[in-house]
């Protein structure tokens, strides 16, 4: 981003020679543990250089430093190389006084003009480029008195530049609209704030219109003016800024869209931001330690992050850069130079798309250009090619480090071997840019007829940039064989990023495959080291690896099937990877070449239970209505990773009662009076593994006219004697949301005082939980009484629960919770092209291969975003769809005749009504179709069955052993769909008809059905 700057300040210089040179600085600057900037350079233009400013003045596509002296009057122009070094261009006169300058193309010829204000001569100077590095002499407009500060901006919409001048003496800012020929009108005066310095020129409201932000040093506050559209300005705010406002900026510091302003506080010693709303005001300033007095400030990107950053100029010896989180917020200052510094600027002068630093101080400028890392070597010291050969790659690697961009030079030396002749030469630049560690370039070698022997030629690596330096081989020698059985010795080149692990789940064998790419010869046997880093220092050596695990070898694409690696436990692993020649070379076992992967190891759907259920920490028993001969008792759910069976409920060690999972209180009648009682609770799942009890002790009340009061309880919210004051809290102590396993954000997060919130979500249903202050309260959602997790299936957009806390006095607190559920991925988008073949989120997932194989047939589709989401639930809707897809069904419908028809979403539409139309999916008894309501294990083996035409009809019961809970309509669908092998129970032999199918078992078992179906899949009508 390049940002505006108005030039402006008042020190004393130190005099210097005048001319171009260039001294070596031994200074370092460090951010974090990464070296941020390089040693500064030295750069002598003038006798007392003011400022300076980064732009391309000779149209060669390089960041050049135009310099304006203060005593001479002059601005000189350092042309760039493009390599954060410089060359010295002629020098142009000025105006006495220079204090600011901008470039811009002012009369539209497309080469890059300047504008200067000259202080002592209360004028702008106006400088035409030439397009080369030099000017026209300047022609000088008036403004007001002592101009210092100066913007240039399309300030009255015609698309011709304007220039805003501040004048410090005259409390005003002058306006010059442009005529686009170079010249400009007589100015315009503003008035605004006392010794005006920096001006920035921006829309700082939002309507389209450039604004003005002008920085008071006298009365320490920046004047915010508002355009007009016209190129009139209205001043509607003035920010109390600080002592000595200098430096102004402004720039989207927090990623919002908005402009903020930035400046430094030359009284305070302190950076000062002020975020934008947007509206053309500010929010509180964000006040930051600067340094001792600063005299400037910069807003850029310096480590290329993609967040803007503060470099500021002070007159310490600690000039700072404040790196920004991107979200307003800024780290702790890290000095990059230890000498005073009285002015400071950037650009991008040494292409790594970074900013590099200017800066000014004491009758020099210095250049700090962003710096890299690394070690740059040859990978080999020889290599061999046949002469009939097409080419010879050489390798190039960069170790010890990737951060930053540096460049480096390869290029080909004759021996033997002539170039033009023999092979075709090379003078290349290499990029390695940041992360990168190889780079591989291919030499043609030229066959020639007869016998001329074996020659030779070199390679050669030299001048790496922004700190990067040589290793130790750095050149290599080529020998071009004549075609005479020359051996292999050069081994196939592995490229790491291309491995992939499959993690199975657990009872299976792990798998490691190679991509296409993965090597670059086919017909290579490829190995894998177990490796374990004993010293911890990185790089493999002797005695850390283990015996080597054979994968096969490599494809004619260099990709490399999936082979196992052994069932191994949930963690983390590493492997050095090598590739073997058909002549016995072996790549290096070398750090480069290791591959390291996690694995979680999921339990399979089928494999036997043996984790029984558990409750949430505090989860309480908790008893109401005690009467002489009754008492209810109410729990919390319980969580278990295959599904809760049911409720026990136990007396004194007995079970009495057993009730449905769904079920939440149970009331115990036949008590005797004046009697106490012990009970439990325990949650069961499937397999009958049980919870530890949930226990509570009770005491009923005494009969009636006994006189001896009520019953009690230890686990009971209730007590049979009216207490004297009632609890008037009706607030929640918490509310939490969660899909799966997994928790959703609200927004805001949840806090005293607010009460509407908003989620938003793909899933098809989520767990609402409300946790009470007081344990007396009641909560209702929606009018239901809620007492533990609430389930909400979700419809497409917005959905709006109201939660009730009513206090035990009575008295209630109404809470508002929208949930806006995203439509998923049937609705028909496409991934970004480069990932269209290889979701993100399910490499090394059980069902990956099906998943593929699912969206290759054009069954599934993932989100705009590349996800497959394989642990979400399935939509009715969503697979009325993917049936219609698989089925190749004409998904061209009329209308649905649905009471909820209006919900179904239009993506959906004709899906529903092809599934509806062909009789694969009925609706329910109340004329509802539920697209958004997840699709049950029992719902989907009815369609099942449909597709493949079987009847509906069976005597006796399936083989399940859940058969108990699959409703009768179901049992021949669920039976049919398990003799055809396409859908299978879960663990226990169950079958679980009422749970919801994930979208990786839908891909799975769709694949399968298009196996049984064969080619030319159709629905019989």
């Amino acid at each position: 981003m390049k940002l505006e700057k108005s030039v402006v300040r008042a020190r004393r210089l130190l005099p210097i020679l005048l001319g171009l040179s260039l001294l070596a600085a031994p200074l370092q600057g460090h951010a974090a543990d990464k070296l941020l900037v390089q040693d500064g350079v030295l750069y002598h233009a003038g006798t007392n250089p003011y400022d300076a400013v980064a732009d391309d003045v000779n149209g060669d596509g390089r960041a050049d430093v135009i310099v304006f002296d203060l005593v001479e009057n002059k601005i000189s122009v350092l042309l760039g190389n493009g390599d954060g070094t410089f060359q010295m261009k002629q020098d142009t006169s000025v105006g006495r006084s220079p204090r600011a300058v901008t470039v811009a193309d002012f009369n539209g010829d497309g080469h890059a003009d300047v504008a200067v204000s000259n202080a002592v001569d209360n004028t702008v100077g106006i400088l035409i480029g030439r397009g080369d590095g030099t000017f026209e002499q300047q022609v000088a407009y008036p403004t007001g008195n002592w101009p210092v500060g100066l913007a240039a901006k399309d300030f009255n919409g015609d698309g011709i530049l304007d220039l805003a001048v501040t004048n410090n003496s005259s409390n005003t800012v002058s306006i010059l609209r442009g005529m686009g020929d170079g010249t400009f009108r007589t100015a315009i005066t503003v008035p605004v704030g006392m010794s005006p310095r920096s001006v920035a020129s921006e829309d700082l409201n939002s309507d389209g219109i450039v604004d003005l932000a002008v920085a008071n040093v006298g009365s320490n506050n920046v004047n915010i003016l508002l355009g007009d559209g016209q190129g009139g300005f209205t001043s509607v705010l003035a920010i109390s800024s600080g002592r000595s406002p200098i430096g102004l900026q402004a720039a989207d510091l927090n990623s919002d869209g908005y402009m903020d302003l930035a400046l430094a506080a030359n009284g305070d010693h302190t950076a000062n931001v002020f975020l934008g709303n947007g509206d053309g005001t500010f929010r509180p300033v964000i006040t930051l330690p600067l340094g001792h007095s600063p005299l400037d400030l910069e807003v850029a990107d310096f480590d290329g992050d993609g967040n803007l950053d503060l470099l500021g100029g002070v007159q310490d010896s600690s000039n700072p850069i404040l790196l920004g989180n991107g979200d307003g917020t800024f780290q702790s200052a890290r000095t990059y130079f230890d000498r005073p510094s009285s002015a400071v600027a950037s650009g991008d002068f040494n292409g790594d798309g970074k900013a590099d630093i200017i800066d000014i101080s004491y009758g020099y400028i210095k250049i700090f250009n962003s710096a890299a890392e690394g070690v740059v070597s040859l990978a080999q010291d020889r290599y061999e090619a046949a002469e009939n050969s097409a080419s010879v790659t050489v390798s190039v690697y960069r170790a010890a480090g990737s951060y930053g961009q540096t460049k480096v030079s390869l290029r080909t030396i004759e021996g033997t071997a002539i170039a033009g002749t023999d092979y075709n030469s090379v003078d290349e630049l290499l990029v390695f840019n940041e992360g990168e560690t190889t780079k591989s370039y291919p030499i043609s070698i030229i066959g020639r007829n007869g016998d001329q022997g074996d020659r030779t030629f070199f390679v050669e690596l030299g001048n790496p940039t922004n700190g990067a330096v040589l290793g130790a081989s750095a050149r290599a020698e080529v020998t071009i064989r004549e075609p005479v059985a020359v051996p292999d010795t050069t081994p196939p080149v592995l490229d790491v990023s291309k491995f992939r692990i499959i993690d199975q789940y657990q009872g299976m064998p792990d798998q490691l495959y190679g991509e296409a790419g993965a090597v670059s010869e086919a017909g290579a046997m490829v190995k894998a080291y177990p490796w374990v880093d004993a010293d911890a220092d990185g790089t493999v050596n002797a005695g850390e690896w283990g015996a080597p695990i054979g994968l096969g070898f490599s494809a004619a694409d260099g990709s490399i099937l999936p082979a196992d690696i052994g069932d191994l436990s949930p963690g983390t692993y590493a492997f050095v990877v090598t590739a073997t020649d058909a002549a016995g070379n072996e790549s290096a076992q070398e750090a480069s070449a290791v591959v390291s992967m996690t694995l979680v190891k999921d339990v399979p759907p089928d494999s036997p239970d043996t984790s029984p259920p558990s409750w949430q920490t505090g989860a309480k028993l908790i008893f109401s209505s005690v009467t002489s001969s009754a008492v209810t008792l109410e729990w919390p759910a319980a969580s278990d990773d295959r599904g809760i069976a049911a409720y026990e409920i136990y007396q004194s060690g007995t079970i009495i009662q057993s009730v449905p999972a769904t079920t939440r209180n149970y009331t115990i009648n036949g008590l005797a009076a004046n009697t106490t009682y012990n009970f439990a609770i325990k949650a069961v799942d499937a397999a009958r593994n049980a919870s530890p009890g949930l226990e509570g002790t009770i005491q009923s009340a005494s009969a009636p006219g006994s006189g001896s009061g009520s019953g009690s309880g230890s686990g009971s919210s209730s007590s049979g004697s009216v207490p004297s004051v009632l609890s008037s809290e009706s607030r929640l102590q918490q509310l939490s949301l969660t899909a799966g396993d997994q928790p959703i954000t609200l927004t805001p997060p949840f806090q005293a005082g607010v009460y509407d919130y908003t989620v938003t979500t793909k899933e098809a249903q989520v767990v609402v939980s409300p946790r009470i202050m007081h344990s007396a309260a009641k909560v209702e959602i929606n009018g239901e009484r809620v007492t533990s997790g609430y389930t909400v299936p979700l419809k497409d957009g917005d959905n709006v629960l109201t939660i009730r806390v009513q206090a035990e006095d009575g008295s209630a607190t109404t809470y508002r919770l929208t949930l806006k559920r995203e439509p998923l991925e049937e609705t028909g988008e496409q991934p970004n092209q480069e990932i269209q073949n290889s979701f993100i989120d399910i490499q090394g997932h059980w069902a990956e291969s099906d998943i593929q194989k699912a969206f290759t047939l054009g069954i599934v589709k993932g989100d705009v975003s590349g996800t497959f989401r394989p642990h979400a639930s399935v939509s009715r809707a969503e697979w009325a769809v993917m049936m219609g897809r698989l089925l190749k069904a004409d998904l061209t419908g009329s209308s649905i005749s649905f009471t909820d028809g209006n919900s179904i979403p239009a993506w959906a539409h004709d899906g529903v009504h092809m599934a509806v139309t062909e009789g694969l999916m009925i609706g329910y008894a109340d004329g509802t179709f539920r697209p958004g309501q997840p699709i049950t294990r029992a719902e989907i083996a009815a369609v099942l069955s449909r597709v493949m035409n079987e009847s509906g009809e069976m005597d006796g019961n399936t083989s399940y052993a859940d058969d108990s809970g699959i409703p009768v309509w179901a049992k021949p669908y669920v039976q049919a769909a398990a003799d055809y092998g396409l859908l299978q129970g879960r663990g226990a032999n169950r079958f679980a008809p009422n749970e919801p199918m994930t979208r990786a078992e839908a891909a799975v078992l769709l694949v399968r059905l298009s196996r049984v179906l064969g080619p030319g899949l159709h629905v019989d009508p």
